[in-house]
Formats: structure tokens, C-alpha cells, sequence
């Protein structure tokens, strides 16, 4: 048995061992000149896989933003394939996933946490970003550990000749974004900060009230949120480039209630949450074939949520009942990586792209609680009985390891068929247990005519952590766990393919999919808040997955106008034998997706945006049967887990964006986006209610209206 040096050595062995073949083969064909090989790289990049959607910064930047901040998640959630769940959230349930099962890289590095405010916008600042890579199938090698899709994020590299930066101020954050050299022609840096200002508000909010109120009950409290992206670029040749990158994330939300009465009351919670993660990476042009880059990064994500509540009074005599209650719960994953990847070009009908990669996890989840009673008091002048003191905690602590080998070939095999065929070897090494998988990847690429073309791809994808949670929303309670010998990883299987057709300024796709998914938990035990962590894998049990569709796109694109429509037919179903022993729809199966996206720029100054959403309901699980007993008892029935289904959801969002150059070549730019314009409230839950006549019927409410934002920005 391979202790963690040894894998780590004998993947180092690997790597070098490859790369001295590599470059020796490459001196031998050393022939093909630099500019060709950049052509040739454009060319062939990501040629083959199906499922693929590349966005840049600027589109990123641009259209409806929702309360004044552009928004990666939301962006992708107007895509084919794709469910949003929750209403306003940064949900993203990629062809039947879970929201659990997406990877997403800043940078190279994978993020845990990836939203703030409990998920109503991401993580990612859109003004440092370069551009994006969004796979929803046909994964190519070089991405492993997670099942449903990957989300490929790319900050830029600071100008290296001259000072730019943006200053924006929208409904809830304001964003200030700078660049530019260090040492001209070889060094350049890019920061961007984003911070929420609702707090500027909220504080002297709640002091108004307070003051109104006389100062009892007195409340505090507050939100705040921070994003730091930081990048330096140092270019020691043509031939060599290093990359440091940082970036932290934080979330911090606190409430209280001061009461001093006959009865006192001294309440108040905490909660903290956010990412952290940095990185160096080397590139190197080794020859005019083969380039690498190293890449070595820490990271950490988690939360720390308690609470803190006493209440007490005093009686006639002036004896003193009191009651305390401390809880605080904290859940933290830190990984150690790094990874080494190789693109070689053979000759001018090949792209090899291999490397290795080796990632040490440890998470650590606890809980900390404490309990005082003083019911039976004494009165003044009187010795107080010593309080009943009930305290306690508990926790799990794990180490993991996790190797991975790849190499895939990206191969013109015909003049028209270009094939990319991969395999990811990965293991996995936690409570004792080791888990070792193959992952083959292969897309087929077809050209049947100029610009008609079809597609096929199969991927295999592990995953090893899991999302532990008592509750379908993203909650800062929610902890991530490795697999153990109780809840072994998840692999999914996904087949897709579909027909491209490209003519000039239009765009007509049609793709479908197939996919399997193993080793699916999901909660089983009570209703809670928090969720557990000491033998957590009994509260969960294994199951299983499917997921198919199709995805249908026609677009249109001049420099003026962009139209676009998106069609999704899908059905995602579940099975979970311990609690329902028949598949089931699952809560996000909606089966029509509708998505209509808009531009049209009339002039240098303005740009018009819309979208209409519309998407079938999300289910939920209602009682369908009633049992009445004697003396007036009754009982509810479940039939089916997911057995109701919300109503149709529909909106339309619209934007105007106006920019125009002030002084000195800066710009000043204003965007006012509108939410739900025609303020259709969409069912966020439902429930059973009974009418005047005593019987049951379903009520379903919507929360959220329509909102209007307006923001500004500067470029300089």
C-alpha cells in the first residue's frame, strides 16, 4: 500500500518522464513556426465537445443586471439545459444535477462556496474576469471531480502599458476595478474589490427605530459582503510567464434583540461565511511544440453560524429565573494542490494535451454548545444555588487525498472528422478507504457541409465530496464531506450529441443528452436547521439518477442586433429505495424551458436588453390523502415524494444601458435594469389550506415583485 509521498513521487516521476519523451520528439519534428502554432491551437480549441458555451468578459458585463450587479450564474442560467431553481438564487442544476455537482475554477482553482447573500448573486466579480468555458457535456479529460458541469472562470492579466480602472455603484454593492503596469512591457497587476454598502443604510435604519421605540426592545444587526480579486503578471521571455492570483470572499450577517423589562431578553446570532483561494502558475514554451504550466494553489471555503440567547425575570421577592443558551457551529474544507498539464503538438493534425494532478482535502465540521438554568432563584441578600450547566460539542475531522493522471488527443483523423479521445485516471483516499476510477472521455466532430456539422460525445465523471444538507436551499449551515466507506463517490454516465448549423449571422443547434448518475444522497432524517455531523452518513441514503432531454437554439447576430431563443425538453427522475421504491420526478424536473434574450444597439450610446423566462413548475411533496379519526384526529398521506407540481413560472426582465465619454477618454455609463416588469408573482412554495366549507386545498405564493435598479459607472 502507496502512502501519500509515494503518490506523490511516483506522479512527479510521471510527469517528467512524459515531458523529456515529449520535448525529445519535439526537437526531432522542430519545424512548425510560432505563428502556426497559435493558428493551429485557435483552431482546434475545443473543436469536438458537445455541451460547450464560451462567454467573454464584455458579454459578461453586459444586459439586465439584477440589483445593479452583472451576474456570471444568472447569465448561464438563460442557457439550454440548465434549471435555476429558487427564484432570484444562484442556483445552477445542469442537465438533472443536484446544484452540488458543478466545478467551478477561478483561476484553475476549484471553489467551493461560489455565492453571497445565501445565494442571490455569485461570487464571481465580472470585472476582472477575461472569459468563461461552460461544459454541460462532453467533458474534456483534463476536468474531474465533479458530475454535472464545469464552469471555467479566467480573470485578466493588468494592461502592461497603461493605468485603467472602473468604479460602478449599484442597488446593493459598489465595485472599483484598477490595472495596469508595474514595470512596463514585463509586469502588470489587475485588483478588483467589491463590497455591499446595504449596511451604510441598515445601521442608521435601526438606530431610527430604536430611537422611535424608546430603546426597548432595542435591535441591531447587519449584512456586509466583500470580494477581493487580485492578479499580478510577470513575463520573464517570450518563452516564460508567471501568474499570481488571489482572491477572498467574505459574508458577515448579524441580528440582535436587547429587551430590559420586567422580563429581559438579550438575543443575537452570527454568521460567517466565504472562500479563500490563491495560486501561483508558471507557463513555460518548452519548444515551439510543447508549452506547459505548472499550477500549486491553497484554498478554503466554510462557516461559522451560532447564536447566543438569555431570558430572564424576576418575581415579587426578587428572585432570579434565567435561561442561556449558546450554540455555534463551524464547517471549513481546505485543499492543497497542484497540477501540472502539457499541451504538445505533434504535428499540424494533432493536440495532445496531458499532465497529472495531486490535491490534499481536509474538512473539518464541529459543533459547540452550552446551557444554563437558573429557574430556581433567591432573593436578594440570598446565596443563589449553583446553575444547572449543561455543555457539550461534537465534530468530524477528515484527511484526503486525491491523484489524478490525464491525457487526451485531439486528432484531425479526415479532412471533415476530428476525433478527442481522453482518459482520466482518478483516485481517492479518505476514512482508510481508497477508490480508484477511469474515466474514458471521447467527442466525434463530423463536418457535413461548409457550416453544418454534427457531434457525439460520452464522458464518465467522478465526484468525492458531498453537499451535506438538512435543506434543499443554500445555507451557510450546509457542510461539505469526502467520501467514506458509508457514502462512496458518485459517477455518472452522459451520452450526447447533436446536429450545428452556422450560415452567415445565424445560428441553428439542436443537442440531446443521456444521463446516469450513481450514488446520489440524499436527507432522511428530521426536519433541521442544522445538519448532522457525527455519523452523518446514516441520515443519508444512496441512490440514483437519470436525466434526458433536448436542447434546441436559434440565434441571430449582427454589431446591431442579437436575438436568441432557447428550448430545453426535459425529464429528470430519481429513485431512492430506502424511503420510495419507484422512480420519481425530481424537484427540479421541469419539463419545457423557454428562454428568450434580446439586444439591439441603436447608436454608440445606448444598448437595449430583454429576456423572457418561462419554465414549467418546480415540484414539491404535498399530502394526497386525508385519514380522519375518531374525535376529530386526522392523518396526512404522502403518495410520492415530489408529487405536486408549482405553477407555471414566467417574467420578463428588461435593460437600457447609455454610455458616453465625459473628459479625457473616461466614460460614464448608467444601466437601468427592470425585474419582473409586468410584476408576475411566481409561486415560491406552497401548502395545504382548508376553506370555509373544511376542505383541503392548495395554495401556492409568490414572493418576489417587480425591481427596478439603477447603477452607474466610470471607466478611466
Amino acid at each position: 500500500m502507496f502512502n501519500k509521498i509515494q503518490y506523490l513521487a511516483l506522479f512527479a516521476a510521471a510527469i517528467l518522464a512524459a515531458a523529456n519523451v515529449s520535448a525529445q520528439e519535439v526537437e526531432q519534428h522542430d519545424t512548425l513556426n510560432t505563428s502556426y502554432v497559435t493558428a493551429v491551437k485557435e483552431k482546434m480549441r475545443n473543436t469536438t465537445q458537445t455541451g460547450l458555451t464560451r462567454l467573454d468578459g464584455d458579454k459578461l458585463r453586459s444586459g439586465v443586471a439584477v440589483f445593479g450587479t452583472p451576474d456570471i450564474i444568472k447569465s448561464l442560467q438563460m442557457l439550454p439545459g440548465v434549471a435555476a431553481g429558487n427564484e432570484l438564487m444562484s442556483g445552477l442544476y445542469v442537465h438533472g444535477g443536484d446544484g452540488n455537482d458543478n466545478l467551478f475554477l477561478l483561476d484553475g482553482v476549484p471553489l467551493y462556496n461560489i455565492s453571497h447573500f445565501g445565494g442571490f448573486f455569485s461570487s464571481f466579480n465580472t470585472d476582472v474576469v477575461d472569459n468563461l468555458d461552460f461544459y454541460k457535456s462532453g467533458f474534456p479529460a483534463r476536468y474531474g471531480g465533479r458530475l454535472s458541469s464545469v464552469v471555467d472562470v479566467e480573470t485578466s492579466e493588468g494592461n502592461m502599458n497603461e493605468y485603467h480602472g472602473n468604479v460602478s455603484l449599484g442597488l446593493i454593492d459598489g465595485r472599483i476595478q484598477v490595472e495596469g503596469p508595474i514595470i512596463k512591457d514585463r509586469t502588470s497587476f489587475n485588483v478588483g474589490l467589491r463590497r455591499s454598502w446595504m449596511d451604510v443604510v441598515t445601521v442608521p435604519a435601526i438606530a431610527y427605530a430604536n430611537w422611535r421605540n424608546g430603546g426597548s426592545p432595542k435591535v441591531n444587526g447587519g449584512y456586509a459582503m466583500w470580494d477581493l480579486n487580485g492578479r499580478i503578471t510577470h513575463r520573464f521571455s517570450p518563452k516564460s510567464k508567471l501568474n499570481a492570483n488571489f482572491y477572498w470572499g467574505s459574508d458577515d450577517l448579524k441580528a440582535g434583540l436587547d429587551e430590559d423589562s420586567d422580563v429581559y431578553v438579550d438575543m443575537s446570532t452570527r454568521t460567517t461565511w466565504g472562500s479563500l483561494a490563491a495560486s501561483v502558475n508558471w507557463e513555460y514554451q518548452y519548444a515551439k511544440k510543447l508549452k506547459g504550466k505548472l499550477l500549486g494553489y491553497y484554498s478554503r471555503s466554510g462557516s461559522d453560524v451560532g447564536y447566543t440567547f438569555e431570558v430572564g425575570s424576576r418575581d415579587d421577592s426578587g428572585a432570579l429565573s434565567s435561561l442561556f443558551m449558546d450554540d455555534d457551529n463551524t464547517c471549513a474544507v481546505r485543499d492543497a494542490g497542484i497540477k501540472y498539464d502539457f499541451d504538445w503538438y505533434p504535428d499540424s493534425f494533432q493536440h495532445v494535451r496531458f499532465g497529472a494532478s495531486a490535491v490534499y482535502h481536509h474538512y473539518n465540521t464541529s459543533r459547540a454548545y452550552e446551557q444554563r438554568n437558573a429557574l430556581l432563584g433567591a432573593a436578594d441578600g440570598e446565596a443563589a444555588p449553583e446553575p444547572e450547566v449543561n455543555k457539550g460539542g461534537d465534530g468530524k475531522k477528515y484527511d484526503a487525498f486525491e491523484p489524478a493522471l490525464y491525457a487526451e488527443d485531439e486528432i484531425f483523423i479526415a479532412y471533415n472528422l476530428t476525433l478527442n479521445a481522453g482518459l482520466r485516471l482518478s483516485m481517492f483516499t479518505s476514512s482508510g478507504s481508497t477508490w480508484l476510477n477511469p474515466e474514458p472521455r471521447a467527442a466525434l466532430k463530423w463536418m457535413i457541409a461548409k457550416n453544418f456539422c454534427t457531434k457525439l460525445s460520452y464522458t464518465r465523471m467522478s465526484q468525492y465530496a458531498h453537499l451535506v444538507s438538512a435543506m434543499y436551499i443554500e445555507l451557510p449551515t450546509n457542510s461539505w464531506m469526502p467520501s467514506t466507506p458509508g457514502a462512496p463517490p458518485m459517477i455518472s454516465d452522459q451520452i450526447a450529441g447533436g446536429f450545428y448549423f452556422t450560415p452567415d449571422h445565424f445560428r441553428f443547434n439542436i443537442e440531446g443528452w443521456y444521463k446516469t448518475m450513481d450514488g446520489l444522497l440524499s436527507y432522511n432524517g428530521a426536519n433541521a436547521f442544522y445538519p448532522p455531523l457525527v455519523n452523518w452518513e446514516t441520515s443519508f441514503t444512496s441512490g440514483k439518477g437519470k436525466s434526458w432531454g433536448a436542447e434546441f437554439e436559434a440565434s441571430y447576430e449582427t454589431p446591431k442586433l442579437e436575438l436568441s431563443a432557447y428550448y430545453t425538453l426535459c425529464w429528470t427522475w430519481r429513485q431512492f429505495e430506502a424511503y420510495y421504491p419507484f422512480p420519481f420526478p425530481d424537484r427540479n424536473d421541469n419539463r419545457h424551458k423557454i428562454n428568450l434574450v434580446g439586444t439591439w444597439r441603436p447608436g454608440k450610446h445606448w444598448s437595449l436588453y430583454f429576456n423572457w423566462n418561462y419554465h414549467t413548475g418546480n415540484r414539491i411533496t404535498l399530502p394526497s390523502h386525508v385519514i380522519y379519526f375518531e374525535k376529530g384526529s386526522s392523518s396526512m398521506l404522502y403518495q410520492a415524494p415530489y408529487n405536486s407540481k408549482l405553477p407555471d413560472y414566467h417574467r420578463l426582465d428588461v435593460g437600457v444601458d447609455f454610455k458616453t465619454q465625459v473628459w479625457n477618454g473616461k466614460t460614464l455609463g448608467f444601466n437601468l435594469s427592470i425585474y419582473n416588469v409586468y410584476n408576475h408573482l411566481n409561486a415560491s412554495f406552497a401548502m395545504l389550506e382548508t376553506d370555509a366549507n373544511g376542505e383541503y386545498i392548495g395554495m401556492a405564493y409568490g414572493l418576489v415583485p417587480i425591481i427596478p435598479t439603477l447603477s452607474a459607472s466610470l471607466k478611466f
